[in-house]
């Protein structure tokens, strides 16, 4: 007799054909030891989801179900409609695209929620693919990539965020809440998260399960700009409507995240009016080697990056070397010049990580670096000039694209002028080869007529 299923996996799916298999085959690897269902719902995909669906219903008949809509019916519609058909104790739910990296995930959790008897629902952390398949980051929440919102107030006041492919909640409570659920939300995991907040705890385990994948095509990441506004536009009225809904949030808990988050926009704001290039925010770090050659942290000087300036270097007893790092981002520079003051001397760098074309510098990679070696004949004082190229002035004349651009046409132009030489003298060379040619059969036939006049007088003679 087949026994009930402890835990319903729940998977909606709407045109995740690319992903499909790799996440149904994550929810056939769990090792559990208690039995478990699927349950598939295709929202009437236009491309190859049905039809990978049906494959694996027929495959394993006694543990996957699947649900289809004939038309389209969104995700809030779509998942009200699959919990209905659950019969665990438990709901697991999984987006079509993400997929389930950890074999014992449902184990951990069902343990984790059975260990704790306040906690109706729980959550893991996770690591982020790109929709390619290649790892971006690993444990998202740990490692502060994206915050967890793990009260009501963080989530109201941040549109939080707790990883709906993770979850594990009791079936009774998330049909209940389904009950509540605006069916027409532009996000039905924010409203479901809201509501879930007021009948229980959300308790967290620190390891990924998960590989939660951004798929730039997804209506959660929509690239039209007035599309991305509606969706703004729907989730503030979300939040609105909840503050009336459950008046007795913590409002002074709310206003403290939104104003340290107003705290933190507004100094992103003011960075941004450094423009990229960040003049006066970033600095200028001078290494100085230590008796071994090397570079620490400590022996270092910073100055705060100009658009252009000149640098007095005093290097201490013993340093023959120097580092200078031209900010901690990707710059570009008309000149930077080391120059010695006891000989007038402009030294080289032996080490550069960008690229020099005349005298400019570039770097297109972060954390710009030259390396010195200063023999004692330099003396221990120099000066660094340098010149930042503009990168946010696209009406300026040394605007680094504008600046570029005239590089590569004038070398084109150099170059098609060494073509057009390089064809002149190719020409010359046919010239000199051909007379060459000439001047030889002309010496062959002289040759010829001397050696038959010379036979000829060989007859001659005999007779």
């Amino acid at each position: 007799m087949k026994k009930e299923p402890l835990v319903s996996i729940i998977c909606t799916v709407f045109n995740k054909e690319a992903w499909l298999c790799q996440t149904i085959n994550s929810f056939l690897a769990q090792e559990t030891t208690f039995p478990i269902e699927i349950l598939v719902i295709d929202d009437a995909s236009t491309d190859n989801s049905r039809h990978i669906i049906e494959r694996y219903v027929k495959q394993y008949p006694n543990m996957i179900r699947a649900i289809y809509n004939e038309e389209n019916q969104g995700i809030a519609k779509t998942w009200v409609k699959v919990c209905q058909y659950a019969q665990g104790k438990y709901i697991a739910r999984c987006d079509g695209d993400d997929f389930w990296i950890d074999p014992l995930k449902l184990e951990k959790q069902v343990t984790l929620l059975q260990n704790t008897p306040h906690s109706k629902w729980c959550n893991t952390d996770f690591d982020m693919y790109n929709e390619h398949g290649q790892l971006i980051s690993r444990a998202g929440f740990s490692s502060g990539t994206i915050s967890l919102a793990d009260t009501y107030e963080k989530m109201l006041a941040t549109r939080g965020f707790t990883m709906a492919s993770t979850w594990l909640v009791e079936r009774d409570l998330m049909l209940h809440v389904n009950s509540m659920l605006d069916l027409e939300t532009s996000d039905d995991t924010f409203n479901l998260q809201l509501d879930l907040f007021q009948y229980t705890d959300l308790t967290y385990l620190s390891e990924a399960t998960v590989g939660y994948v951004i798929n730039q095509g997804s209506d959660s990441r929509p690239k039209d700009f007035s599309k991305v506004e509606q969706r703004f536009n729907r989730l503030l009225d979300t939040q609105k409507e909840y503050l009336d809904k459950y008046p007795n949030g913590n409002k002074r808990v709310m206003l403290d995240i939104l104003l340290e988050r107003n705290n933190r926009y507004e100094l992103e704001l003011t960075k941004r009016e450094y423009g990229l290039a960040k003049i006066g925010i970033e600095k200028v770090t001078i290494y100085f080697s230590n008796d071994t050659g090397e570079f620490s942290q400590e022996n270092t000087v910073q100055y705060p990056l100009a658009k252009r300036d000149d640098i007095t270097i005093k290097l201490p007893k013993g340093c023959t070397k120097i580092r200078v790092d031209l900010s901690e981002q990707a710059s570009f520079y008309a000149y930077v010049r080391l120059v010695s003051c006891l000989s007038g001397t402009t030294i080289l760098p032996s080490f550069i990580n960008g690229v020099v074309i005349g005298e400019a510098y570039m770097f297109p990679q972060a954390d710009p670096q030259l390396i010195y070696d200063i023999p004692k004949e330099f003396g221990d004082e120099l000066i660094l000039h340098y010149m930042a190229y503009s990168v946010d002035n696209i009406q300026s004349d040394d605007y680094v694209a504008k600046v570029l651009s005239q590089e590569i046409f004038e070398l084109k132009m150099k170059l098609k002028e060494l073509e057009r030489l390089r064809i002149q003298v190719q020409q010359q060379k046919d010239i000199i080869e051909h007379y060459r040619k000439q001047k030889i059969v002309k010496r062959l036939y002289h040759g010829v007529g001397k050696l038959l006049k010379k036979m000829i007088n060989v007859f001659r003679r005999k007779k």
